[in-house]
Protein backbone atom coordinates (compact mmCIF):
# COMPACT_ATOMS: atom_id res chain seq x y z
CA UNK A 1 0.00 0.00 0.00
CA UNK A 2 2.77 1.99 0.84
CA UNK A 3 4.76 1.70 -2.17
CA UNK A 4 1.56 2.40 -4.26
CA UNK A 5 1.02 5.70 -2.32
CA UNK A 6 4.37 6.80 -3.13
CA UNK A 7 4.14 5.52 -6.64
CA UNK A 8 0.61 7.58 -7.29
CA UNK A 9 2.04 10.80 -5.28
CA UNK A 10 5.63 10.79 -8.10
CA UNK A 11 2.78 10.15 -11.23
CA UNK A 12 0.90 13.63 -9.95
CA UNK A 13 4.21 15.56 -9.06
CA UNK A 14 4.97 14.77 -12.61
CA UNK A 15 2.00 15.09 -13.99
CA UNK A 16 1.91 18.43 -12.37
CA UNK A 17 4.95 20.08 -13.93
CA UNK A 18 4.34 18.59 -17.29
CA UNK A 19 1.39 21.21 -16.96
CA UNK A 20 3.14 24.09 -15.71
CA UNK A 21 2.17 23.59 -11.86
CA UNK A 22 3.14 26.67 -9.90
CA UNK A 23 6.76 26.04 -8.72
CA UNK A 24 7.52 24.61 -12.01
CA UNK A 25 9.88 26.32 -14.75
CA UNK A 26 9.13 25.37 -18.43
CA UNK A 27 12.26 25.74 -20.53
CA UNK A 28 13.30 29.34 -22.00
CA UNK A 29 12.39 30.01 -24.20
CA UNK A 30 8.91 28.83 -25.36
CA UNK A 31 7.48 31.65 -26.66
CA UNK A 32 8.44 34.68 -29.46
CA UNK A 33 10.65 36.89 -27.42
CA UNK A 34 10.10 40.86 -27.87
CA UNK A 35 13.63 42.82 -28.71
CA UNK A 36 13.16 46.15 -28.50
CA UNK A 37 15.49 49.01 -30.10
CA UNK A 38 15.26 52.46 -29.45
CA UNK A 39 15.69 53.63 -33.21
CA UNK A 40 14.19 53.39 -36.23
CA UNK A 41 14.92 50.46 -38.71
CA UNK A 42 17.93 51.05 -41.10
CA UNK A 43 20.92 52.45 -38.08
CA UNK A 44 23.41 50.90 -37.14
CA UNK A 45 21.59 49.18 -33.57
CA UNK A 46 18.74 48.49 -35.61
CA UNK A 47 20.74 46.29 -38.25
CA UNK A 48 22.43 44.74 -35.01
CA UNK A 49 19.74 43.83 -33.45
CA UNK A 50 17.88 42.01 -36.31
CA UNK A 51 21.45 40.05 -36.91
CA UNK A 52 21.22 39.13 -33.14
CA UNK A 53 17.82 37.89 -33.21
CA UNK A 54 18.08 36.10 -36.38
CA UNK A 55 20.90 34.41 -34.41
CA UNK A 56 19.21 33.61 -31.42
CA UNK A 57 16.39 32.60 -33.29
CA UNK A 58 18.16 29.67 -34.91
CA UNK A 59 19.72 28.53 -31.43
CA UNK A 60 16.88 29.00 -29.19
CA UNK A 61 14.54 27.77 -31.55
CA UNK A 62 11.78 30.55 -30.45
CA UNK A 63 11.23 33.91 -32.40
CA UNK A 64 13.01 37.15 -31.72
CA UNK A 65 10.97 39.58 -32.97
CA UNK A 66 12.70 43.40 -33.23
CA UNK A 67 10.43 45.84 -31.53
CA UNK A 68 11.48 49.64 -32.87
CA UNK A 69 10.36 51.92 -30.42
CA UNK A 70 12.32 54.97 -31.69
CA UNK A 71 12.24 58.42 -29.97
CA UNK A 72 13.54 60.42 -26.96
CA UNK A 73 17.16 59.18 -27.36
CA UNK A 74 16.10 55.79 -26.81
CA UNK A 75 14.15 56.63 -23.67
CA UNK A 76 10.82 55.58 -24.69
CA UNK A 77 12.47 52.08 -25.45
CA UNK A 78 14.33 52.31 -22.05
CA UNK A 79 11.03 52.95 -19.87
CA UNK A 80 8.85 50.69 -21.86
CA UNK A 81 11.37 47.70 -21.36
CA UNK A 82 12.20 48.78 -18.02
CA UNK A 83 8.48 48.70 -16.77
CA UNK A 84 7.90 44.96 -18.74
CA UNK A 85 7.50 41.53 -16.68
CA UNK A 86 10.71 40.20 -16.23
CA UNK A 87 10.23 37.19 -17.98
CA UNK A 88 12.84 37.10 -20.68
CA UNK A 89 10.53 37.46 -23.29
CA UNK A 90 11.25 41.28 -23.48
CA UNK A 91 14.81 42.51 -24.09
CA UNK A 92 16.38 45.48 -25.33
CA UNK A 93 19.25 46.16 -27.40
CA UNK A 94 20.74 49.37 -26.21
CA UNK A 95 23.04 51.97 -27.38
CA UNK A 96 25.31 52.86 -24.81
CA UNK A 97 23.43 56.55 -25.39
CA UNK A 98 20.82 55.17 -23.85
CA UNK A 99 22.64 53.63 -20.57
CA UNK A 100 25.19 55.75 -20.10
CA UNK A 101 24.98 59.73 -22.11
CA UNK A 102 20.90 59.66 -21.01
CA UNK A 103 21.46 60.14 -17.11
CA UNK A 104 24.38 62.30 -17.70
CA UNK A 105 22.17 65.03 -19.48
CA UNK A 106 18.54 64.79 -18.55
CA UNK A 107 17.64 65.80 -14.72
CA UNK A 108 14.73 63.57 -14.91
CA UNK A 109 14.91 59.85 -16.68
CA UNK A 110 11.90 57.71 -16.20
CA UNK A 111 14.65 54.83 -15.52
CA UNK A 112 17.79 54.06 -13.99
CA UNK A 113 19.88 52.70 -15.94
CA UNK A 114 21.96 51.21 -13.19
CA UNK A 115 19.24 50.00 -11.28
CA UNK A 116 16.17 48.93 -13.86
CA UNK A 117 18.17 46.41 -16.13
CA UNK A 118 20.68 43.24 -15.47
CA UNK A 119 23.06 43.29 -18.08
CA UNK A 120 23.37 40.11 -19.92
CA UNK A 121 26.36 41.38 -22.71
CA UNK A 122 28.14 43.74 -24.39
CA UNK A 123 27.01 42.92 -28.15
CA UNK A 124 29.75 44.68 -29.79
CA UNK A 125 31.99 47.70 -30.45
CA UNK A 126 33.04 50.35 -32.29
CA UNK A 127 34.34 54.05 -32.79
CA UNK A 128 33.12 57.63 -34.58
CA UNK A 129 35.29 58.60 -37.06
CA UNK A 130 35.92 62.67 -36.85
CA UNK A 131 35.30 63.68 -40.66
CA UNK A 132 35.07 66.92 -42.59
CA UNK A 133 33.85 67.47 -45.78
CA UNK A 134 36.96 66.69 -48.81
CA UNK A 135 37.12 70.10 -49.56
CA UNK A 136 38.43 71.35 -45.99
CA UNK A 137 42.01 72.73 -45.18
CA UNK A 138 41.74 70.41 -42.60
CA UNK A 139 44.44 67.42 -43.29
CA UNK A 140 45.06 66.50 -40.13
CA UNK A 141 42.86 66.54 -36.70
CA UNK A 142 45.17 68.89 -35.23
CA UNK A 143 44.54 70.99 -38.00
CA UNK A 144 41.16 71.44 -36.55
CA UNK A 145 42.67 73.94 -34.15
CA UNK A 146 44.44 76.42 -36.55
CA UNK A 147 41.09 76.63 -38.76
CA UNK A 148 39.42 77.74 -35.61
CA UNK A 149 42.12 80.45 -35.32
CA UNK A 150 41.64 81.76 -38.22
CA UNK A 151 37.69 82.78 -37.57
CA UNK A 152 36.71 85.99 -35.91
CA UNK A 153 35.17 84.17 -33.58
CA UNK A 154 37.78 80.96 -33.07
CA UNK A 155 35.35 78.66 -33.26
CA UNK A 156 34.30 75.45 -35.82
CA UNK A 157 30.74 74.54 -36.38
CA UNK A 158 30.08 70.79 -35.15
CA UNK A 159 27.55 69.07 -36.82
CA UNK A 160 25.49 66.85 -33.87
CA UNK A 161 23.67 63.85 -34.77
CA UNK A 162 23.49 62.02 -30.99
CA UNK A 163 23.94 63.13 -27.79
CA UNK A 164 26.63 60.52 -28.15
CA UNK A 165 28.44 62.24 -30.60
CA UNK A 166 28.42 65.60 -29.06
CA UNK A 167 30.05 64.30 -25.55
CA UNK A 168 32.20 62.72 -27.07
CA UNK A 169 33.49 65.73 -29.84
CA UNK A 170 32.98 67.98 -26.24
CA UNK A 171 35.22 65.52 -24.61
CA UNK A 172 37.97 66.16 -27.09
CA UNK A 173 37.23 69.92 -27.25
CA UNK A 174 38.24 70.31 -23.60
CA UNK A 175 40.87 68.38 -23.95
CA UNK A 176 42.57 70.70 -26.72
CA UNK A 177 41.43 74.19 -26.04
CA UNK A 178 39.00 73.64 -29.30
CA UNK A 179 35.67 76.06 -29.27
CA UNK A 180 33.00 74.40 -30.78
CA UNK A 181 29.81 75.82 -31.75
CA UNK A 182 27.30 72.35 -32.01
CA UNK A 183 24.22 72.26 -34.48
CA UNK A 184 22.13 69.77 -34.16
CA UNK A 185 20.58 67.40 -36.29
CA UNK A 186 17.71 65.06 -36.39
CA UNK A 187 20.09 61.95 -36.66
CA UNK A 188 23.26 60.90 -38.59
CA UNK A 189 21.38 60.79 -41.84
CA UNK A 190 20.77 64.57 -42.05
CA UNK A 191 24.35 65.33 -40.37
CA UNK A 192 25.48 63.22 -42.99
CA UNK A 193 23.97 66.12 -45.93
CA UNK A 194 25.07 68.81 -43.64
CA UNK A 195 28.84 67.60 -44.13
CA UNK A 196 28.58 66.93 -48.12
CA UNK A 197 26.63 70.24 -48.10
CA UNK A 198 29.61 72.02 -46.44
CA UNK A 199 27.31 73.62 -43.77
CA UNK A 200 29.53 72.38 -41.22
CA UNK A 201 32.55 72.05 -40.58
CA UNK A 202 33.41 68.99 -38.97
CA UNK A 203 30.86 65.91 -37.54
CA UNK A 204 31.49 63.07 -35.07
CA UNK A 205 29.66 59.39 -36.70
CA UNK A 206 29.40 56.35 -36.48
CA UNK A 207 31.75 54.77 -39.31
CA UNK A 208 28.81 52.34 -41.23
CA UNK A 209 27.35 55.92 -41.49
CA UNK A 210 30.13 57.92 -43.75
CA UNK A 211 32.39 54.45 -44.58
CA UNK A 212 30.95 54.86 -48.39
CA UNK A 213 31.04 58.53 -48.36
CA UNK A 214 34.89 58.14 -47.00
CA UNK A 215 35.83 55.81 -50.20
CA UNK A 216 33.93 57.71 -52.73
CA UNK A 217 36.33 60.73 -51.74
CA UNK A 218 33.50 63.17 -50.59
CA UNK A 219 34.61 63.17 -47.17
CA UNK A 220 37.60 63.23 -45.16
CA UNK A 221 38.41 60.92 -42.19
CA UNK A 222 40.72 62.79 -39.58
CA UNK A 223 40.67 60.51 -37.28
CA UNK A 224 38.60 57.56 -34.77
CA UNK A 225 37.71 57.97 -31.15
CA UNK A 226 38.71 54.44 -30.15
CA UNK A 227 42.21 52.98 -28.40
CA UNK A 228 42.58 51.36 -31.15
CA UNK A 229 42.40 51.78 -35.02
CA UNK A 230 38.87 50.76 -37.14
CA UNK A 231 39.43 47.96 -39.16
CA UNK A 232 37.02 49.19 -41.85
CA UNK A 233 39.73 52.54 -41.57
CA UNK A 234 43.20 51.26 -41.12
CA UNK A 235 44.98 54.22 -42.16
CA UNK A 236 42.81 56.57 -40.24
CA UNK A 237 45.14 56.89 -36.78
CA UNK A 238 43.27 57.35 -33.92
CA UNK A 239 42.71 60.91 -31.44
CA UNK A 240 45.31 59.05 -29.06
CA UNK A 241 48.03 59.19 -32.06
CA UNK A 242 46.90 61.92 -33.10
CA UNK A 243 47.97 63.99 -29.50
CA UNK A 244 45.64 63.38 -27.42
CA UNK A 245 47.03 60.67 -25.18
CA UNK A 246 44.48 58.32 -23.34
CA UNK A 247 41.58 59.75 -25.54
CA UNK A 248 39.44 56.68 -25.81
CA UNK A 249 35.50 56.69 -26.38
CA UNK A 250 34.29 53.77 -28.22
CA UNK A 251 30.27 53.61 -28.73
CA UNK A 252 29.11 50.27 -27.42
CA UNK A 253 25.98 48.63 -28.25
CA UNK A 254 24.64 46.01 -25.02
CA UNK A 255 21.59 43.53 -24.25
CA UNK A 256 20.39 44.14 -20.73
CA UNK A 257 17.07 42.67 -19.72
CA UNK A 258 14.31 43.94 -16.49
CA UNK A 259 15.94 43.54 -13.16
CA UNK A 260 14.42 40.86 -11.93
CA UNK A 261 14.44 38.46 -14.89
CA UNK A 262 15.42 35.16 -13.73
CA UNK A 263 19.41 33.88 -13.65
CA UNK A 264 18.63 30.87 -15.81
CA UNK A 265 16.94 33.08 -18.41
CA UNK A 266 19.79 35.07 -18.27
CA UNK A 267 22.41 31.98 -18.63
CA UNK A 268 20.65 30.53 -21.84
CA UNK A 269 20.66 34.01 -23.40
CA UNK A 270 24.59 33.91 -22.46
CA UNK A 271 25.14 30.54 -23.34
CA UNK A 272 23.79 31.26 -27.09
CA UNK A 273 25.17 34.85 -27.46
CA UNK A 274 28.98 33.46 -26.35
CA UNK A 275 28.31 31.27 -29.55
CA UNK A 276 27.16 33.76 -31.74
CA UNK A 277 29.78 36.20 -31.00
CA UNK A 278 32.47 33.95 -31.77
CA UNK A 279 30.75 32.75 -34.96
CA UNK A 280 32.83 33.79 -38.31
CA UNK A 281 29.23 34.43 -39.66
CA UNK A 282 28.77 37.14 -37.09
CA UNK A 283 32.12 38.40 -37.37
CA UNK A 284 32.20 38.61 -40.96
CA UNK A 285 28.79 40.98 -40.55
CA UNK A 286 30.11 43.30 -38.46
CA UNK A 287 32.71 44.36 -40.18
CA UNK A 288 31.15 46.55 -42.41
CA UNK A 289 29.39 48.15 -39.54
CA UNK A 290 32.93 48.75 -38.33
CA UNK A 291 32.12 46.93 -34.75
CA UNK A 292 33.80 44.49 -32.78
CA UNK A 293 32.30 41.34 -31.22
CA UNK A 294 31.89 42.01 -27.53
CA UNK A 295 31.36 39.39 -24.49
CA UNK A 296 29.01 37.75 -22.24
CA UNK A 297 30.20 39.27 -19.23
CA UNK A 298 27.68 40.94 -17.55
CA UNK A 299 29.14 41.93 -14.53
CA UNK A 300 31.52 43.88 -17.14
CA UNK A 301 29.23 45.60 -18.69
CA UNK A 302 27.73 46.73 -15.16
CA UNK A 303 30.61 48.28 -14.29
CA UNK A 304 31.03 49.54 -17.85
CA UNK A 305 27.71 51.66 -17.65
CA UNK A 306 28.77 53.20 -13.90
CA UNK A 307 31.99 54.47 -15.32
CA UNK A 308 30.67 55.64 -18.55
CA UNK A 309 27.99 57.55 -16.53
CA UNK A 310 30.55 58.98 -14.47
CA UNK A 311 32.88 60.11 -17.25
CA UNK A 312 29.65 61.43 -19.20
CA UNK A 313 28.25 63.34 -16.51
CA UNK A 314 31.55 65.11 -15.59
CA UNK A 315 32.38 66.14 -19.34
CA UNK A 316 27.99 67.48 -19.42
CA UNK A 317 28.62 69.25 -16.43
CA UNK A 318 31.70 71.18 -17.42
CA UNK A 319 30.13 71.93 -20.77
CA UNK A 320 26.67 72.69 -19.73
CA UNK A 321 25.05 70.31 -21.74
CA UNK A 322 21.58 69.56 -21.05
CA UNK A 323 18.61 68.22 -22.20
CA UNK A 324 14.83 68.44 -21.26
Amino acid sequence: MRKSILSGAAALLALACALGAPGARAAYPERPVSVVVGFAPGGTNDILARLISAKLQARLKQPFVVENRAGANSIIAAEYVARAQPDGYTIFVASSGALTINPAIYTKLGYDPQQAFKPVAMLGVFPLVVVTNAESKAERLADLKTLAAQRSDHTLNHGVGSSTFQLAAEYYARQTGLSLMHISYRGTGPLLSALLANEVDVGFADVAAVVSQIGAGKLKPLAVTTAERSSVLPDVPTIAEAGVPGYDVPVWTGLVVPRDTPDEVVQVLQGALKEILADPDTIAQYRPLGMEPGNVDGAALQQRIGDDIARWTKVAREADIKAN
